[in-house]
């Protein structure tokens, strides 16, 4: 009896308690892509995926604004309804991927900032809960032709002039910049434009079809150094981009500078590539015929203390050093034998250049006698400031922390609606003001895009090598989206993401273990009858353009899967085969009795009968008439019939369990209840 009860206890089990390979339940979540770029006037495509573990669901997606959400669209059943503003500028339809995973296909015929540009939320709600993602369409138009004017091309050395910068630039607002290529001795010798000056708050204006008209103007003191030399404007954006626009450059413009001084300084190049470049200055002769001879050329430089020091001088055809330690990483040569031929020039080697102590301050001054009347003469030039420019090359790993916590975490897998916080340091070149910027890339996202979370930035510090340093930290809240999200922080960057110099990579995925509610934790199984196979319902998580390791590691999760409900299904039938065989086992010269005989039988082997070990039988007894079934039968109505009736039947069941009315353990008169 005791061998049968456990059987049928782990029967039960297995069909009604329990299963030994535990199921999860599919949980309700949502993904998209983080940004959709879409060019204005041109077709976007893009998609989105819910999950939900039954079909009741309801899937919309709004647009969020200053005066609260606009739905945009909703999803029963795979039936899509849209608002009036999106049902002729789009085309929207759904597929189901698998039993419980929907996709919802979206086709902009012609993108239109109004319309479409913003901040939207994707939400389904589920029999096990609701789920929402945030994802942003952001518009995008290439610039025309750029013009650059200037208020007059002839100008005087120290006069401002005006530079006015005009076209439209597209879409978003751009950075607008001014670039100079200088010359030296009357060419540029295939030297590079470089900025001058910049503005991130141009002025101009948006059109009504989303555009920017610029018209912005750039101040500009021209020196003597400035003769001959061309500019031009050029904008770029603040934001990174994932889609590549077209460059927008203006004419450019050649400036003619006077100057009234005989001797002039130039340098070359006004702005140095550290480490890349030479640093030159040149002492020369403006109006060398107003002299009749010269006694020397004197160069000096501002020192740190803020004093103009002598360097070198040239007298006749000899060069005199008065800097001994710039003597050592410096070559000079000049002669002031005739005013046409006067000059003196140094350079330092670019191997050689020390930041920030070269880039400095340098000016000329002569001594000489002037042709007629004019007698002994002396002059010195304006200082001229020698800048430089330099690339970063350095930036840190990003540093993750969930957000508030004040300490970073080596995690990379977090569950869905952790806020996080990451943060990267490193070298941002020699603009004090420049910025590291973010940029993120999905699980199947051909590129990166830039992140529209505002970044906060810490003061910037000066480092070695003439970098200056500083941190930026962006906060991040992790949603279904993020199954593998790649994070860049990059400094010395152009517009697109992944352009900077120096850079680095985190990837964030979601903790999927974590990610379900405790509510979807039920350890009943399926069960699907009569089938005898065990149903396991499997999470699919849908993104755009998952690769084939993903789709390897699905994969094997339904091979394990089907394996271990195969041996699932195998114990189970063993189990019933060992339980029917165990039923019907008859012993030697046993057979089948009637009812009145099983109880003759039962009472003939408490009495004396053979007392071997044998498996106890399970009596499968006829179902009981009940009262009325007996009296339409039988004919009687006499309740003291059914009372003996009753008796006898209890009787009988305690005399096949071993127990009569003369058994000596004292229990005779108890009621004993079987329960098979």
């Amino acid at each position: 009896m005791e061998q049968n009860t456990f059987t049928a206890l782990i029967l039960f089990s297995v069909f009604f308690g329990g299963s030994i390979a535990q199921t999860v339940p599919v949980t309700t979540y949502v993904t998209t892509p983080k940004v959709i770029e879409a060019k204005l006037g041109e077709e976007a495509r893009f998609y989105l995926t819910y999950t939900t573990p039954d079909n009741s669901s309801e899937f919309t997606v709004s647009r969020l604004g200053a005066n609260g959400t606009e739905e945009i669209l909703r999803v029963v059943d795979l039936t899509v309804t849209t608002n009036a503003n999106w049902t002729m500028a789009a085309n929207v339809q759904t597929s189901a991927v698998d039993g419980d995973t929907r996709r919802v296909n979206v086709t902009i015929y012609q993108t239109d900032f109004v319309t479409h540009e913003g901040d939207y939320v994707a939400m389904v709600t589920g029999s096990d809960g609701a789920a929402q993602d945030l994802f942003t369409i952001r518009t995008l138009a290439s610039p025309d032709q750029l013009s650059l004017s200037v208020s007059s091309r002839d100008v005087s050395e120290g006069t401002p002039i005006q530079f006015t910068c005009s076209g439209n630039t597209g879409r978003p607002e751009p950075v607008v910049h001014l670039l100079q290529r200088e010359t030296y001795n009357g060419t540029n010798q295939n030297a590079t434009f470089h900025r001058v000056l910049s503005d991130t708050s141009p002025s101009g204006s948006f059109l009504e079809n989303g555009t920017f008209s610029l018209s912005h103007n750039f101040t500009w003191t021209p020196t003597w150094q400035d003769n001959l030399v061309e500019f031009r404007c050029d904008i770029s954006y603040n934001i990174g981009l994932g889609t590549a626009l077209s460059s927008a450059q203006s004419n450019q413009i050649t400036l003619n500078v006077t100057s009234t001084k005989i001797i002039q300084i130039e340098t070359k190049p006004q702005i140095v590539r550290y480490k890349e470049e030479d640093l030159v200055v040149v002492c020369t002769l403006n109006k060398p015929e107003t002299l009749q001879n010269l006694f020397f050329l004197q160069l000096k430089r501002r020192s740190p203390s803020g004093t103009l020091n002598n360097v070198v001088s040239v007298t006749g055809a000899t060069i005199q050093w008065q800097d001994q330690t710039l003597q050592n990483r410096a070559n000079v040569t000049g002669t002031v034998a005739s005013p046409p031929t006067a000059h003196l020039s140094m350079v330092i080697r670019k191997d050689s250049v020390q930041c920030p102590l070269d880039f400095t301050e340098y000016e000329c001054s002569l001594s000489g006698f002037g042709t007629g009347a004019t007698g002994a003469f002396s002059e010195i030039t304006d200082p001229v400031k020698v800048s430089y420019t330099v690339q970063p090359m350095l930036i840190e790993t990003p540093k993750v922390r969930e957000a508030g916590s004040g300490v970073d975490t080596s995690q990379r897998e977090f569950r869905n609606g952790t806020v996080i916080e990451l943060t990267c340091t490193g070298q941002i070149g020699s603009d004090q003001n420049a910025t590291i910027r973010w940029c993120a890339k999905t699980a199947g996202a051909p590129t990166f895009t830039g992140l529209s979370n505002a970044a906060v930035h810490s003061m910037t510090t000066s480092g070695p090598n003439c970098q200056n340093i500083r941190s930026s930290t962006v906060t991040y809240n992790i949603t279904s989206s993020d199954i593998r999200t790649e994070f860049l922080c990059e400094s010395g960057y152009s517009s697109q993401c992944n352009s900077g110099t120096a850079k680095q990579f985190v990837t964030i995925s979601l903790d999927l273990t974590k990610d379900l509610p405790s509510s979807t934790t039920s350890t009943t199984p399926e069960v699907t009858t009569p089938s005898t196979t065990t149903s396991t319902t499997t999470r699919k998580v849908v993104t755009q353009g998952q690769n084939t390791g993903e789709q390897a590691e699905s994969n094997t999760g339904l091979i394990v899967g089907a394996v271990v409900g195969g041996v699932v299904v195998l114990i189970v039938i063993i189990l019933v085969l060992v339980y029917f065989l165990i039923l019907r086992r008859k012993s030697a010269g046993e057979s089948y009795l009637s009812n009145d005989n099983t109880t003759k039988a039962s009472s003939k082997s408490s009495s004396g009968g053979s007392t071997n070990n044998q498996i106890p039988e399970i009596k499968i007894q006829p179902r009981k008439k009940t009262n009325k079934e007996v009296k339409d039968t039988e004919g009687y109505d006499n309740e003291a019939l059914d009372e003996e009736r009753v008796a006898r039947t209890q009787n009988g069941a305690r005399e096949s369990m071993g127990l009569s009315n003369g058994h000596s353990n004292g229990v005779a008169d108890e009621h004993v209840n079987v329960r098979m």
